[in-house]
């Protein structure tokens, strides 16, 4: 991913309050449309000119190609305030983040993201890289970012081991009929509808009686055996999934207590 730099000058006197929320809103359409990633932006005013830092996931992610509607309508509403149209910057790569998928058109997909991630929840399985959100239907950009909120904060919550609720986020984390879970199955059958390419869906796992109890487990959709580590996969998927269902679409790893 790639550090990016846009500036506005204010070519007319511009109220500093309604300046500073169009801006939040041409943010909000960026980030909804995937071509911005994150949720805080830092807006400096230097003399008579707004600068904003964001991450993009491509060199490109801000050419107008890639606008929506909504991004289109942020721009138009930046204008009728008296703000310039934007300079726009590449400072660098983001040396931390994942490089965005190279394929033109992935085989398949997996839904897959953790409380650490900011990056497109969609990956291609062949590769294990984001994919940008603006690649996908346009009906699905902003229920994917939703999602991924959503994820993130149960992961976030069992990872910090609050009692209380941590039997709740596995379940939404890991039992395929939980919200959170038939949520992100609805998305992941409209882009597998719209692209004709198949999305796979990750299943958190802890617990478990034992390793050889986990490695026994089946298919929780079909009961299928689901195993992925046979005589031609020796190793995990991507070093994370134990099992895999081509037919029910789902990935999913052996009990983290038993890694």
């Amino acid at each position: 991913m790639y550090v990016c730099q846009l500036s506005f000058e204010c070519e007319l006197d511009v109220e500093l309050d309604e300046a500073q929320h169009a801006i939040s809103m041409l943010l909000d359409q960026y980030r909804y449309n995937g071509q911005i990633i994150g949720r805080e932006f830092p807006v400096t005013l230097v003399e008579n000119k707004f600068e904003i830092i964001f991450v993009c996931p491509e060199q490109d992610s801000l050419a107008v190609k890639n606008n929506n509607l909504q991004v289109i309508q942020g721009f138009e509403r930046l204008k009728k305030l008296g703000l310039s149209t934007p300079e726009f910057k590449l400072k660098g790569l983001e040396c931390q983040s994942d490089f965005v998928d190279g394929c033109a058109t992935p085989n398949a997909l997996i839904l897959y993201s953790t409380y650490v991630q900011s990056c497109s929840p969609l990956r291609c399985m062949e590769h294990f890289s984001p994919v940008p959100l603006y690649k996908m239907p346009e009906s699905v950009r902003k229920p994917l970012i939703k999602w991924q909120e959503s994820q993130a904060a149960c992961d976030q919550l069992q990872m910090n081991q609050l009692t209380e609720i941590e039997p709740f986020v596995i379940e939404q984390l890991g039992q395929i009929n939980s919200e959170l879970l038939q949520t992100g199955d609805a998305i992941a059958k409209t882009i597998q509808q719209e692209l004709n390419v198949p999305v796979y869906q990750y299943l958190y796992r802890v617990g478990g009686e034992s390793l050889e109890a986990e490695q026994q487990r089946r298919c929780p959709s079909c009961d299928g055996d689901w195993l992925f580590t046979t005589e031609n996969h020796k190793e995990p998927l991507h070093g994370l999934f134990d099992f895999k269902c081509d037919g029910c679409l789902l990935v999913s790893n052996v009990s983290w207590d038993w890694q």
